[in-house]
């Protein structure tokens, strides 16, 4: 059994780590290819938008599918795809009834005069591109929780394919690039999501039917893991809305230079978390939270060595990377990517043990853990402005995280140290043996 398991588990586990070392690759060309060919204010607004559309898809996957992920091993494979299809049918009917009603709000802006007319159709396109976001989000975590990797990797190979074709566009016609390059990220998330329904389509076939039967035990978590996700946006990106506030689109541009050198330690852990988290809710189910954590800590193990010998690299040579791949000079670089590699070690720390957690439903500590170390870095980003300049937010950062973290893992102590109420199958079976 255990053999089993590590073969597929490592299966798995090397296709996430393919396909986000895809998705990584990606998003640093497309950074590249804008640090590179267009000014700060142009990589700086670009960010923004891609700050936006991280929080609504965060908001859509802990409202909606984190709950699903949890609940949907104890239904029957018929009673989960039939779910699955009927949520389908939901957030396309909700999407396209509030995505029309939001392209309003930059109308109204450029007509009122708020907005220049580059701005307004910046925000435009970036509504636009929450839309397809959205749509890819979910059909991609419907491919983990039924552990299709391999397809996942196929489908999201041909967004990054579309992504970049059009970035380069972008920049080859010159004029609107952050608008092309918005436009480009609608078609790419199009044209994967596409893709993937197709997939879907074809095995095991979509069955869309109204009625959720598990509908309010997914409101009822996902309304928690609504807050906290939304809450830890602030920490985790609303640092560049702070930094164009408090100084400008330059600041912006500069630490997010900084984070895009480590950005494949963030993307890694997003994807391992994306693998993790469907499967721990049937581990916990299966095994128990002393299995589960053992195995999280096994992914945690292997990530973090990756991490380390990929900063390793980007250490030995930031200077070629940012004199020569970048074409791009910031102040205060070594701090920043010291402190941006910090960052992304805790986020694993954070983002794999507290799978577990998620697994047993404690969205709503979680929520106040996260609330409280948001606010406490928030304080340290807003007056550390004064002493640190822009390096200010990932000290901030750095605090928030690691309150959040001790949280995390006093409550998985807690949890742990619990005689469990019941002996598990796996359990069951060696004291049989």
């Amino acid at each position: 059994m255990s053999g089993t398991f590590g073969l597929r588990a490592l299966q798995h586990f090397s296709s996430a780590i393919m396909d986000q070392v895809l998705l990584s690759g990606t998003n640093f060309l497309v950074g590249l290819l804008l640090i590179r060919f267009t000014s700060d204010q142009d990589y700086g607004l670009y960010i923004l938008v891609q700050s936006a559309l991280m929080l609504v898809s965060s908001m859509h996957n802990t409202w909606l599918m984190g709950p699903l992920s949890i609940l949907a091993p104890s239904l029957t494979a018929e009673e989960r795809w039939l779910t699955i299809g009927s949520i389908k049918l939901v957030q396309r009917r909700w999407l396209a009834r509030i995505m029309p009603l939001l392209l309003v709000i930059p109308a109204a802006g450029y007509l009122l005069g708020g907005l220049n007319s580059s701005l307004a159709a910046v925000v435009a396109t970036g509504i636009i591109a929450a839309w397809m976001a959205l749509r890819r989000e979910f059909l991609r975590i419907v491919l983990l929780m039924y552990s299709r990797p391999h397809t996942l990797l196929r489908v999201d190979t041909v967004y990054a394919v579309c992504l970049l074709a059009g970035v380069a566009a972008a920049i080859f016609i010159g004029k609107q690039v952050v608008i092309g390059t918005t436009a480009a990220l609608i078609v790419a998330a199009w044209t994967c999501a596409l893709a993937a329904h197709r997939t879907l389509d074809a095995d095991p076939g979509w069955r869309e039917e109204a009625a959720v039967p598990i509908w309010a035990e997914i409101r009822r978590l996902g309304f928690w893991a609504l807050l906290g996700s939304t809450i830890w946006w602030f920490l985790g990106q609303g640092y560049s809305y702070l930094l164009a506030g408090r100084l400008d689109l330059t600041a912006v541009a500069n630490v997010n230079v900084a984070r895009l050198l480590v950005m494949p330690m963030f993307v890694l852990t997003i994807g391992v978390g994306s693998l993790l988290a469907p499967s721990a809710a049937t581990w916990y189910a299966e095994l128990g939270i002393r299995a589960l954590t053992r195995r999280l800590l096994l992914f945690l193990l292997i990530v973090g060595l990756l991490d380390i010998v990929y900063f390793s690299i980007v250490w030995i040579f930031r200077d070629w990377l940012l004199a020569t791949a970048l074409h791009k000079h910031i102040e205060d670089r070594d701090r920043l990517l010291i402190l941006w590699a910090i960052v992304a070690m805790i986020a694993l720390c954070r983002d794999v043990l507290q799978c577990a957690l998620a697994a047993m439903g404690k969205y709503k500590t979680l929520a106040w853990q996260v609330g409280v170390s948001t606010a406490v870095a928030l304080l340290v980003m807003w007056f550390g402005i004064n002493w640190w300049n822009a390096a200010a937010v990932v000290i901030g950062q750095i605090v928030g995280e690691v309150i959040n973290l001790g949280g995390i893992i006093r409550l998985l102590r807690s949890e742990y140290r619990r005689p469990p109420l019941r002996a598990t199958t796996t359990e069951q079976n060696k004291t049989a043996t």
